[in-house]
Parts: C-alpha cells; structure tokens; sequence
C-alpha cells in the first residue's frame, strides 16, 4: 500500500513550469476544451480568440495548484503591453479535459467561462 503513493508521484509530469501556446499547441485535450468554450462567445478580446491561431501574447509559466486534493494546471497571459488592463487566466484539470477561463478586460469587462466551483474561482482571481 505505501508503494502506491510514491509510484503515482513518480509516474506523474509536472504542471508547472509550462508555457500556454507551447500547451495548446502539443496538447489536443488542452486545445479543444479552451477553444470548445470560447467559440462563439461574444465581446471577447481579439487577442484571447486567436490564443491557438495567432499566439501573440504574453504567457507566464504555469503553476500547479491543488484544488480540493485535485492537482490543477494555472495559466496567465496578458496581452501585449496592455498586461494591467486585458489579461487572463486558465485552470485546467490534470488531464486538460476541463478548463475554466477567467478574463479581464478594462474595456469588455470580466467574463467567466466553464462554471468554476468557489475554490476554482478564488485561483481564477487571485
């Protein structure tokens, strides 16, 4: 029974320390659920619709966060230098099927994106 911890912490890739274009664009799960949940949404940033197509924004390295014992992926990009005004942030499930989006815009205003749970959403905007 010990043996099992340790083997899934070894088994396991980190989810820090990576970049949001490099992410979507080797990662299919990562790719179709930010682009699935965005697609067709009015009044976003120009800059967070072509996050795949176009990837000209700033992209800080991800954090891995525990959410509820769930290990979670965070990701924050802001656009060119407007980073104080238009910026978001991207929590993805380990296994990048889930991802909630969280973006503020001083000229489109918050959205929220993915129906974030409480603890979810105090990573979204911290």
């Amino acid at each position: 029974m010990s043996a099992s911890p340790l083997h899934a912490q070894t088994a396991s890739t980190s989810l820090a320390g990576n970049y949001l274009p490099s992410v979507l664009a080797t990662s299919p799960a990562h790719r179709d659920s930010l682009m699935e949940m965005i697609k067709g949404k009015p009044g976003l940033p120009f800059w967070v619709r072509a996050l795949v197509r176009q990837p000209r924004y700033v992209a800080l390295a991800s954090e891995e966060v525990a959410v509820k014992d769930r290990r979670m992926q965070l990701f924050r990009a802001c656009e060119p230098r407007t980073c104080e005004t238009s910026w978001i942030r991207v929590l993805y499930s380990e296994d990048g099927k889930r991802a909630l989006l969280y973006i503020s815009d001083a000229k489109l205003g918050i959205k929220i994106f993915g129906d974030p749970t409480p603890e979810e959403l105090a990573f979204l905007t911290r």
